[in-house]
């Protein structure tokens, strides 16, 4: 499926810090693998984790790329990524401003 109709994907990605949250958007987005990385400082994430739940806070990454780039993608932040089971979750973009779901292809083609 080439870029000019591949549906448009959110990848969600939760980091450790500001600073792996940063490393992953700049990595992902000059590779052309996103066109843009939204980045929310701080969320309080609770989890399982090896039999206990976990309060962590995280920072947590908004990929928009489309969905023939997320498996680069996905190998991408798992080469920088810091936890052994990374959060990446893409969620197709069902609707959207068309403009804006143009120029997301346009930038990772």
């Amino acid at each position: 499926m080439g870029s000019d109709s591949a549906q448009v994907v959110v990848v969600m990605v939760s980091t450790a810090n500001q600073e792996e949250a940063a490393k992953i958007a700049d990595l992902v987005v000059r590779s052309r693998l996103a066109a843009c990385a939204s980045t929310v400082p701080t969320v309080q994430s609770t989890y399982w984790w090896e039999g206990k739940i976990v309060q962590d806070q995280e920072t947590l990454i908004f990929m928009k790329t489309t969905s023939d780039k997320v498996l680069a993608l996905q190998e991408t932040v798992l080469k920088v990524h810091s936890y052994k089971v990374p959060e990446i979750i893409a969620i197709s973009a069902e609707h959207g401003f068309q403009p804006y779901l143009d120029w997301v292809r346009n930038e990772v083609s």
